[in-house]
């Protein structure tokens, strides 16, 4: 057989090889279309369903000053409820959403939260900080239970403010007045007790080599301009918000994280949505194992599904590629963890 029956011979082989080659391609062409045309409605659904929910809870809290005073806590803890369903469904629906809408429905869900808090606050508003002037002396059987009932090695007048006292109004009118203020220290031991910070804001700001223990439930949760602090923290019921830290080590559950403009920093987290860093660089996670006692009570009145902890997921604002890890976060390897915060 020549070369030229070689050639002839092999032709129907080449013709269908090619003829297979186009179909796959029209094929893959037409499932790439598709999974477009679906991510597309899954996307579309979303958002008609998501903003359609926030409606209704703009809505319900429009509706509340005209309630009686006797509903409002159901209102209030319904919204909440409404507006932790949102984060939830947002979470499970990232994987077909882009980053634009999701920063978008973050935000929105972010003003709700804002909202209902200073409502109620508003509406239902709580009683001012009465801390107990007295320090608490563990009896030798308390030995290893890591709690207190009031405050310890902490001088009331001098290390907590309520925002409304006068040298505080531009904190208060920015944090509220109900806010409980610890400023300006450095190189001291501090201990909020669960009474005192039950549903209230935290503000910790100016803070050098602390370490702040905070038991119970706080509302919501600033630090501003720490450095090279331990702040250990119970169930947060809303959101945690970091300004400008340094060198610290943070531990607190909470149901959102931001953290900005802060380097150094190892935070014990545990949380329900997503954390975002903005402006921030050598950050470190690991799961959230401060432990002491009555803690699961914290948990649910703090709203706080302990089974539900999105602590290794990260959304970096400076870091916006899908495909290659931001550098500015890592997870802390278990080797370098704490284990024990005794």
């Amino acid at each position: 057989m020549d070369s030229t029956e070689l050639i002839e011979g092999s032709l129907p082989d080449r013709i269908t090889k090619r003829d297979r080659e186009r179909k796959n391609i029209i094929e893959r062409r037409k499932e790439e279309r598709q999974s477009l045309i679906v991510e597309s409605e899954q996307s579309n659904y979303f958002k008609d369903t998501f903003y359609s929910s926030c409606k209704k809870i703009k809505d319900m809290l429009n509706d509340a000053p005209s309630i009686s005073s006797s509903a409002l806590p159901g209102i209030f803890e319904k919204s909440n409820k409404e507006i932790q369903l949102l984060k939830n469904y947002l979470l499970q629906s990232k994987i077909f959403l882009k980053v634009y809408d999701i920063r978008r429905a973050q935000e929105n869900l972010q003003m709700l939260e804002n909202e209902a808090s200073e409502l109620e606050m508003k509406l239902l508003p709580k009683k001012k900080f009465g801390f107990k002037n007295r320090r608490i002396v563990k009896k030798p059987s308390d030995k290893g239970l890591d709690i207190t009932d009031g405050l310890k090695d902490l001088q009331i007048s001098e290390s907590i403010v309520n925002g409304s006292s006068k040298q505080n109004n531009k904190l208060s009118s920015k944090y509220g007045d109900n806010a409980c203020m610890l400023l300006s220290k450095v190189n001291e031991q501090l201990v909020l007790d669960a009474e005192n910070v039950n549903k209230n804001d935290i503000l910790l700001s100016d803070l050098i080599k602390c370490t702040i223990r905070i038991y119970g439930t706080p509302s919501t949760l600033h630090m501003v301009n720490l450095k090279q602090c331990t702040i250990l923290v119970g169930p947060v019921t809303s959101s945690v918000f970091a300004h400008d830290c340094s060198e610290c080590v943070f531990a607190f559950a909470c149901q959102q994280l931001r953290l900005h403009s802060s380097t150094d920093c190892t935070i014990y987290l545990h949380v329900t949505s997503r954390a975002i860093i903005e402006d921030c660089t050598k950050i470190y996670v690991a799961p959230y194992n401060w432990s002491y006692e009555d803690q699961t009570n914290h948990f649910n009145l703090a709203g706080l599904d302990p089974k539900i902890n999105n602590w290794n997921c990260i959304d970096d604002f400076n870091w916006l590629s899908s495909e290659k890890h931001s550098p500015n976060w890592s997870i802390l390897e278990p080797e370098h963890r704490v284990k024990t915060w005794d």
